[in-house]
């Protein structure tokens, strides 16, 4: 009788809507901006400027979000190390978004590693480096600097043992060359069940560049 009375009414959910917040370099001062984002203005104008054209959005919305802001969500993500969901409560937008804006600008940055990260080619070029490490410090010959470090990951679905490093997190174990001015060279990157040792032993590009200095 209830039932007749009172028909059962199923509350409809609210669909959750983003305000899609402005941002203009042009609020924050380059302090303020390198303690978000770890750049100052002009650097992130030059991403924008080198990958921005990567990042324009195919699609006839009246808010597509501007490769300048798709950078600085990735930046954020990248300088906090924070959740996707607080990124993405922080700039009006869902975690979705974010997820898909932090990948497609690490990828559209990987794509241009090989117009910065570049070994010295030629003698003038090695001499060169090989100057600026002797005024640096007086050490002869040197051509680069080698270091490594484990930048923390999510396990992986696939080999989650193989990235377990010895402190027992996940990450990947990063190895890089720098010349001079601290530019990188060469990087490598492996698992972090590998040890630097092992990665150098691993017919790296590293091995390759020493092996013709």
């Amino acid at each position: 009788m209830a039932d007749l009375l009172f028909p059962l009414i199923v509350p409809q959910m609210r669909e959750r809507r983003f305000r899609q917040q402005e941002f203009s370099l042009d609020e924050f001062s380059d302090e303020e901006l390198r303690s978000r984002y770890r750049f100052g203005s002009q650097s992130i104008e030059y991403l924008t400027e080198i990958i921005g054209d990567d990042l324009q959005r195919q699609t006839k919305r009246n808010h597509a979000i501007t490769p300048t802001l798709q950078i600085l969500v990735a930046l954020r993500f990248l300088a906090s190390g924070s959740f996707l969901q607080v990124i993405g409560d922080t700039f009006g937008l869902p975690k979705s978004t974010v997820s898909r804006i932090v990948t497609d600008v690490t990828l559209a940055l990987a794509h241009k590693q090989s117009e910065f990260i570049v070994w010295p080619s030629d003698p003038v070029e090695m001499h060169e480096v090989k100057r600026g490490f002797f005024d640096k410090g007086g050490f002869p010959g040197v051509v680069g600097c080698i270091d490594g470090t484990h930048v923390r990951i999510q396990g992986p679905n696939r080999n989650e043992n193989d990235y377990v490093n010895r402190k027992g997190y996940h990450s990947i174990n990063v190895q890089a060359v720098c010349n001079h001015k601290g530019r990188k060279t060469k990087r490598h990157l492996m698992s972090s069940c590998f040890h630097s040792c092992e990665m150098l032993n691993n017919k790296s590009a590293t091995i390759k560049v020493f092996s013709k200095v």
